[in-house]
C-alpha cells in the first residue's frame, strides 16, 4: 500500500512539473501581443477618487482608448446619478489637454506636442519593443518606462515622478492608480469592454 501511495505521489509530482513548464519564446511573444491588444481599444466606467491640493473627491468616470487617442472623462453626478455633467477631462492624442469644467479646482493644462502619441497603438509597436517585453518585461522610450508582470501584462508606466499602476483581477483590468507630486487618482473599474471605440476630440473653450 505504501508503495502504491509513493508511486501516486511521484506521478502527481511529475504531472505538476509538466504543467508548470517554461513558456517558449514564441508563446511569450503571443501572450504579450494578446495583452497589448486587450488594452489597445476599450471603454471602461467606474469610480475615480481624486486627491489634489489637499482636497479629496469621488466621481464617476468614463475611460476610452483607441489606437491613437485616450480620453478620461470625470463626471459630476446628477440627481440620483442621472444625467451626469462633465467635471474634468484628460485627453491624450498628438497633444495632451487637461481641463477642469468647474474652474478653481485646478488649472487647465495644454501640451501642444506629445511625441509619444505614436505608441498609443499598442498593436503596431516595433518588433524591437516586443523583444524587450519578452526578454526583460520592460521597455523604455525616452523618459517613459513601461513595465510588465509575469504574465506579460502592462502593469506600470513611469515618467519622472509620475507613476501609473495597472492592477488586474484574474484576467480583467480592475484598478488604475495615477500618482504625481501634485495629485493622486485611484480609478476603480466597474465595467471594461474591449474593442474599437470612437473618441470625440476635446477642444478647450476660451
Amino acid at each position: 500500500m505504501k508503495k502504491i501511495i509513493l508511486l501516486l505521489m511521484i506521478v502527481l509530482l511529475l504531472a505538476s512539473c509538466s504543467t508548470l513548464r517554461e513558456l517558449s519564446r514564441y508563446e511569450k511573444e503571443n501572450l504579450a501581443l494578446a495583452n497589448l491588444k486587450y488594452l489597445n481599444g476599450f471603454k471602461a466606467t467606474g469610480i475615480a477618487e481624486i486627491a489634489i491640493k489637499g482636497f479629496s473627491i469621488k466621481k464617476e468616470f468614463v475611460l476610452s482608448k483607441n489606437k491613437d487617442t485616450l480620453r478620461l472623462d470625470i463626471l459630476e453626478s446628477g440627481i440620483m446619478s442621472l444625467l451626469p455633467s462633465p467635471f474634468a477631462t484628460i485627453y491624450v492624442a498628438d497633444k495632451v489637454i487637461i481641463t477642469n469644467y468647474n474652474k478653481g479646482f485646478f488649472n487647465d493644462l495644454v501640451i501642444d506636442q506629445f511625441p509619444f502619441s505614436q505608441y498609443l497603438d499598442l498593436e503596431s509597436l516595433p518588433q524591437g519593443i516586443i523583444d524587450e517585453i519578452v526578454s526583460n518585461k520592460a521597455f523604455n522610450i525616452a523618459l517613459l518606462q513601461f513595465k510588465f508582470d509575469d504574465l506579460f501584462r502592462l502593469n506600470k508606466i513611469i515618467m519622472n515622478e509620475n507613476i501609473i499602476d495597472l492592477n488586474y483581477e484574474k484576467k480583467d483590468l480592475s484598478l488604475v492608480n495615477i500618482t504625481s507630486s501634485k495629485a493622486k487618482i485611484n480609478i476603480s473599474l466597474d465595467s471594461f469592454k474591449p474593442g474599437e471605440v470612437k473618441i470625440k476630440p476635446l477642444k478647450l473653450k476660451n
